[in-house]
């Protein structure tokens, strides 16, 4: 058992909850080898959640941040990457969901893998509604758990359309890694 799932395991014996990100869609030779990374990774997040359910899972999609002249600078340059020329291209729209690491400007990323990672993050975060939201009811928190049980353990996460209505609209849904912690 690797590190992190007996980290999350001991965790849960003391009742911590652990906060865990993940970065998903690093760079790779092709498209298929960054749509396998990408499928362990969820494998991975979900082999944490069994261990222990309280774990929470932030999910960033890769953004590089290489320093230029470093080998990672070069691979992502290679593969088309191009980071603003000039500091008012930092203001762009573009680059500020970049600098939240929601959209990637990554040209090794095609959009069917992006919607993936954002995809499972929905289904993931309506299985398992974050610990950090205390105005959710145990209502809520177990009508989001019963219409996503057949999405997340089936593995289909394309289009959670019904997902995303019931967050955005009836529960309001927080995302930590974006709002932070939830007090009152």
């Amino acid at each position: 058992m690797s590190r992190l799932k007996r980290f999350a395991a001991r965790l849960k014996k003391f009742g911590i909850i652990p906060e865990y990100s993940f970065v998903l869609g690093l760079p790779a030779k092709n498209d298929e080898i960054v749509s396998k990374q990408i499928d362990e990774d969820i494998k991975f997040i979900k082999e944490i959640k069994e261990i222990n359910p309280d774990t929470e899972i932030i999910i960033y999609v890769y953004s590089p941040v290489p320093t230029e002249g470093s080998e990672l600078y070069e691979k992502v340059s290679a593969a088309g990457f191009k980071f603003p020329q000039k500091l008012e291209d930092w203001l762009n729209s573009d680059w500020e969901s970049f600098d939240l690491r929601k959209n990637p400007l990554t040209p090794w990323l095609k959009p069917f893998m992006v919607d993936k990672i954002k995809n499972f993050e929905t289904v993931l975060n309506a299985y398992y509604p974050t610990a950090s939201d205390f105005k959710l009811t145990a209502f809520q928190k177990k009508t989001m758990r019963w219409i996503s049980a057949f999405r997340y353990k089936a593995n289909l996460y394309q289009l959670p359309y019904e997902l995303k209505a019931l967050q955005k609209f009836w529960l309001h849904y927080r995302q930590p890694e974006i709002e932070g912690f939830y007090s009152e």
